[in-house]
């Protein structure tokens, strides 16, 4: 998706299309490369059930592209009631920075996962609801759901909101804000911290029904800043994004 403020002359402002492997910026997408109801390049079902994931319109602002983890209706999109799981990466991912953002169509529990071994071995970074309401949770899923942090943070649906995780070794850092305030995840304080260790590789997935935008997963700090040079792009900040 698009929405900046220029500083610099006008010209083309996509953003940048799937780009794995590149440096050590392992993944990058806007999603506006990719048809609406397609999958994007190098994502892959990781848990194969009833719910398809495709590029959508922003339904905030129908110009724009997002990519929707599901077809099926928020209370039937979570793996464990027949939800599929789709993932991007590879098996010996370890330590990476994930930026995303993302929009709640509903009120429910919805997240992203990180270390995703199989349906039963993985992190979950999980938006919660109902008695839970403006929490955020960390999760892991041995079998049976087992809770390593929780910290508070409100989000309405329909709006779309900025993430990181940061990822390293048995630590994991998690990160909320406004996409005005996403550029200075780097140098902020964490919403929480959680350690676990079970888990030392994995893929990047999505779980429930989430909208997702403008992913970056890279090793260190530098490789989260978009690259512009080689595609003849402004070069923006993720604060110029999403106003």
């Amino acid at each position: 998706m698009k929405r900046w403020i220029l500083a610099a002359a006008a010209c083309s402002v996509a953003l940048f299309a799937a780009r794995p492997g590149q440096a050590k910026q392992l993944y990058g997408n806007d999603f506006e490369g990719t048809a609406v109801g397609s999958l994007p390049a190098g994502w892959e079902k990781l848990w194969d059930a009833n719910s398809t994931a495709s590029v959508i319109k922003d339904p905030v602002n129908a110009a724009n592209r997002a990519f929707a983890s599901s077809d099926l209706a928020h209370d039937a999109s979570r793996h464990d009631v027949g939800g599929s799981i789709y993932g991007v990466g590879e098996d010996g991912w370890s330590d990476y920075i994930i930026e995303y953002d993302a929009l709640f169509p509903v009120d429910f529990y919805m997240g992203t996962l990180f270390r995703y071994n199989d349906d039963t071995n993985f992190y979950l970074f999980d938006r919660r609801s109902a008695g839970e309401a403006g929490n955020f949770d960390l999760w892991h899923q041995v079998g049976a759901w087992n809770r390593i942090n929780t910290g508070p943070y409100a989000t309405d649906p329909e709006t779309w909101y900025s993430f990181r995780l940061d990822i390293k070794g048995d630590t994991f850092k998690a990160y909320i804000g406004t996409p005005a305030e996403r550029a200075g995840f780097g140098a902020a304080d964490p919403l929480f911290e959680g350690t676990q260790g079970d888990l030392a590789t994995g893929k990047f997935g999505l779980y429930g029904l989430i909208y997702i935008d403008n992913l970056v997963i890279g090793e260190t700090e530098d490789d989260m800043t978009l690259d512009v040079d080689s595609r003849g792009k402004v070069a923006v900040t993720w604060a110029d994004m999403k106003r």
